[in-house]
């Protein structure tokens, strides 16, 4: 039996979770034997991640507990216990139980990684969920304009964004996170806000130079749509240029958009909060993968997470494929060139 496909997936926010949850169900539905690894973002600095931040001094949790949530057994009394969120209820009031019970192990563990993995044996995980790092970052941006600004919150200004950094730069990354990437049968980077959910896992050290060492397939799944403050009018190429300049000259082989177009209701709410649907270029300099994958009747634009994750595994398997004939035609280039005084043992072998 072939062994199961290493899939990791980097990001954090709704979109991260979103593709987990799909990709949980092909194994509980028996389709594929993956191995899933989350590497999440945790310099969240707003809502209920934020007030725990300044009150208990610890990282980032929600991006982490929603990743938790969406690899556990979604019927499970604990697993739901975790997603209630306090309302009128005073200092505790937006705050979600997953988050305190995170901020507990942190307090009792005195370490963040492992506090992570202590929530992931009491949620019963079915894979791995890693921060990208597990100190408290500041994610900064400086605007065209020239204006900087700090805290993941609050970069939504009307003004492109010239670049983002972490304070403290180049943090260290959590343990396994390196070897997760150098192991990985395929990387997918989003779904997820670009500057502020995608991108500041790859300011951490090491990030980007392993996702252009490792062998795997290396894949972007752009937003369904744009984000008013942060990608106002960026087209699909736009958002692969931008990762590019993060990614240190790490290939990326495609980048999955949805061609499926929103309805009437759903459109017509998010034009009026000044987004609009992400169009694709013609020429985006990766191999473009358009498929349909909103998901219908949703409130909010979410992606499709069984069908993302089903075309996430067809692409991954395609991918290799390619690069396994590219590397043998290249390896029987070489072969043929060779003297048949010279000619190593593998190539008689073949």
């Amino acid at each position: 039996m072939a062994p199961p496909l290493k899939v990791v997936g980097i990001g954090g926010g709704t979109g991260l979770p979103v593709l987990l949850s799909g990709l949980k169900t092909l194994v509980d539905l028996g389709e594929e034997r993956l191995d899933i690894t989350a590497i999440v973002t945790a310099s969240d600095s707003g809502g209920s991640s934020g007030s725990l931040r300044r009150a208990l001094n610890v990282p980032a949790v929600g991006d982490i507990r929603n990743c938790l949530v969406a690899l556990s057994d979604s019927k499970s009394l604990l697993t739901a216990l975790c997603s209630h969120r306090f309302s009128n209820a005073n200092e505790l009031d937006g705050h979600s139980v997953g988050n305190l019970v995170l901020s507990a192990l942190y307090q009792m563990s005195g370490n963040f990684c492992e506090a992570v993995q202590l929530a992931a044996r009491l949620l019963d995980v079915n894979g791995v969920v890693l921060p990208s790092t597990a100190l408290s970052t500041v994610l900064n941006a400086e605007y065209e304009d020239g204006t900087v600004v700090s805290g993941e919150a609050n970069i939504t200004r009307p003004a492109p964004i010239r670049r983002v950094w972490l304070e403290p730069a180049i943090p260290m990354p959590c343990p396994g996170v390196l070897q997760a990437l150098t192991d990985a049968d395929v990387i997918v980077l989003g779904p997820g806000s670009l500057y502020t959910s995608v991108i500041p896992n790859l300011l951490v050290g090491g990030v980007s130079e392993a996702i252009r060492r490792t062998r795997a397939v290396r894949l972007y799944v752009c937003n369904l749509m744009t984000q008013p403050g942060e990608t106002d009018g960026y087209s699909g190429g736009d958002h692969v240029t931008v990762l590019r300049r993060y990614l240190k000259g790490a290939r990326i082989d495609g980048c999955i958009i949805n061609t499926a177009s929103a309805g009437t209701g759903l459109a017509n709410r998010y034009s009026a909060s000044g987004c609009e649907v992400v169009s694709t270029d013609e020429d985006l300099g990766v191999e473009l993968i358009a498929a349909p994958l909103l998901k219908t009747d949703e409130v909010k634009a979410r992606h499709d997470g069984l069908a993302l994750a089903r075309l996430i595994v067809s692409a991954a398997r395609g991918f290799r494929h390619e690069h396994r004939t590219r590397r043998e035609a290249e390896w029987e280039v070489i072969c043929a060139e060779l003297s048949a005084t010279s000619v190593p043992e593998k190539c008689r072998a073949s």
